[in-house]
């Protein structure tokens, strides 16, 4: 059943599944914590103001992948230093003209997150967007002759000290990506023996088809390029990515005769092929032999797995500088629009109402704005769950704990016990990490009010209704103006399967059963779609498709899942496949959006 017509009880029975621990959460967690801490301390050691920012900036950023971490860290310093360099002119030029200033804070933000929506900067481009916004709001809030020395440098270091500390702890404790892409390959070796034992297990099975390839293959590209381990080993991890994925795709085909004992037999050659892995051997091949088509399926990765390449030499697929709708699709222009102008719209509130400490609201509308209507306030829910949560985490902490800390460290391990919560949630799926991201910062706006203990409710509470507000304004905009329908989107993704499905059918057998790249892709829209119709019930009731047509589309992606399944291993194309997918993508193209009657 979809979220989005269920009730509420089955929306708490998911969000506690999702709490639940797998292999690397606590140990993402730990290090998120840890790093918090140290951002806190360096903080306050050095007078580098809103803290809370800085720690925000590493909760949002610092993913499992050290070297990814590092890269993402460094280029944020090199484009925030580059902004706050060419920032100088501009505020000089500004500094008299508050017209001006909020024309260049517009225009800056615009220009911003327009790039995180066309480019693959995505977090970073809005980020830069906000760190410009926070600099120009800084003409007003430092005395005239300190802005460019130090209204300029506090920023610079709000952004650019905790991606320092990110890249040297990432050098330091960060676990490497070699790593987590042989952590991959045996977990999907796992799901495959655990699904031939006990066939039916799909949930995961679907999940890891989702992912793909291209993740793992840019991971193994910087391994590569950056030389972390010898070129036989990554050239084996490299391939075994392929290699991997094709033995999930075996148990895709369609149920055969084989018997438990078979199955238990091919298990054990994946187990023993996985323990292989886990002690960085390169696996034997299969000790089993194939008796049909189904066997040689998995038969013939496992063979492949034991070559020296791992089976494969892929290559991730490129990713253009610049989405090829950037400036076709009007979606884009809009969302850099809706969200540039609510945060001028939570600037001039509080500034017009002379109410500083509420400047939270304009952080608000950068990271909590997405494409679409049902995505922005699913995001909002959770900002203010996490909010709510985090606010009264920080409210007991200044009244039981603040009071008997005397030191630096002691709120650093204050920070590290918060965040370590926070960032339990955030490292969960993403029907919940942001709540973890909101939990963390709302804590820290409540309880990092200075540069050592702090007991001032009143900022606590002032930040906590910057936040409330700026919620309410993106609500406002992004629902009366231009609203994006969740289920308009499905639908494109749905009919660009199908697309995809058609090149399937133009492919020999042969091709159809080597084939990846239209397959990954397939997969991903298919495993994202469940997650995306949920999203619906996030909608204004107005705005939102009935659940005729939710259901509907739901069917069709149950459809097309079906379908790839008799395609790939199909000899030859079943005929009226074709003529099926055509009638699901004229459905898909004309289905329209029936708005729910209120009572």
């Amino acid at each position: 059943m979809l979220i989005a017509s269920a009730p509420v009880a089955q929306m708490m029975a998911q969000a506690w599944r999702d709490l639940q621990p797998f292999d690397g959460r606590f140990a993402l967690a730990w290090r998120v914590a840890l790093l918090c801490a140290l951002v806190t301390g360096a903080a306050m050691t050095y007078r580098i103001p809103e803290a809370a920012i800085s720690c925000y900036l590493v909760i949002f950023l610092m993913k499992s992948d050290a070297v990814m971490n590092c890269l993402m860290g460094i280029g944020l310093i090199l484009l925030a230093s580059l902004v706050v360099v060419l920032m100088i002119p501009v505020i000089n030029f500004s500094i008299d003209s508050p017209a001006i200033r909020l024309a260049i804070m517009y225009g800056a933000s615009y220009v911003f997150l327009f790039l995180s929506s066309t480019t693959p900067l995505g977090e970073q481009a809005a980020i830069v967007g906000l760190i410009v916004a926070f600099i120009m709001t800084l003409v007003t809030m430092v005395p005239v002759g300190q802005i460019g020395d130090q209204g300029l440098l506090a920023a610079w270091k709000m952004a650019c000290m905790p991606m320092a500390l990110m890249v040297l702890f990432n050098l330091l404790l960060g676990v490497p990506a070699q790593t987590h892409v042989r952590n991959l390959i045996v977990r999907r070796l796992n799901v495959v023996a655990d699904n031939m034992e006990h066939p039916g297990q799909r949930e995961e099975l679907v999940d890891l088809l989702g992912e793909g390839n291209d993740a793992a293959l840019q991971q193994m590209l910087l391994v590569q390029l950056l030389h972390l381990v010898p070129r036989s080993q990554s050239d084996w991890l490299n391939g075994a990515v392929e290699t991997s994925y094709r033995l999930l795709l075996a148990l895709t085909m369609p149920a055969s005769s084989m018997t438990a004992e078979r199955r238990s037999e091919i298990a054990a050659s994946i187990r023993q092929a996985v323990r292989q892995i886990e002690a960085k051997v390169i696996p034997s091949r299969p000790a089993f032999s194939p008796l049909d088509s189904y066997d040689e399926e998995f038969h013939t990765a496992l063979e492949r797995l034991a070559s020296p390449d791992g089976g494969a030499s892929p290559k991730p697929a490129s990713q253009p500088l610049l989405a090829a709708d950037a400036f076709t699709n009007p979606d884009h222009q809009r969302y850099a629009l809706k969200t540039s102008i609510a945060a001028i719209l939570c600037y001039l509130i509080y500034t017009g109402i002379q109410w500083d400490g509420i400047h939270t609201a304009l952080i608000t509308c950068y990271v909590a704005a997405l494409g679409t209507t049902g995505e922005t306030v699913r995001k909002l829910t959770l900002r203010i769950v996490g909010c709510l949560v985090g606010a009264a985490m920080g409210c007991a902490a200044l009244i039981y704990i603040m009071p008997v800390l005397t030191s630096v460290g002691g709120i650093m391990v204050l920070v590290f016990g918060a965040v370590l919560i926070a960032a339990w949630v955030s490292s969960g799926s993403e029907r919940i990490s942001y709540c973890g991201v909101q939990i963390a910062l709302a804590f820290l706006l409540t309880t990092l009010n200075g540069f050592g203990p702090s007991f001032e409710f009143s900022q606590a509470g002032d930040r906590v209704i910057g936040i409330l507000v700026g919620i309410f304004v993106i609500y406002l905009v992004f629902t009366q103006f231009w609203p994006v329908s969740i289920s308009r989107k499905i639908r494109h993704e749905l009919s660009e399967a199908a697309d995809r499905l058609q090149d399937l059918c133009r492919l020999p057998t042969r091709d159809r059963r080597a084939d990846i790249s239209i397959t990954q892709s397939i997969y991903k829209t298919l495993a994202e779609a469940p997650n995306a119709l949920n999203m619906a019930s996030f909608e204004p009731r107005h705005q939102r498709a009935s659940a005729a047509n939710l259901e509907r589309l739901d069917r069709i992606r149950a459809e097309l899942d079906n379908l790839y399944r008799t395609l790939r291993f199909a000899e030859p194309v079943p005929q009226g496949v074709t003529h099926h997918l055509e009638n699901l993508k004229s459905e898909l193209s004309n289905q329209r959006i029936q708005p729910l009657k209120y009572d």
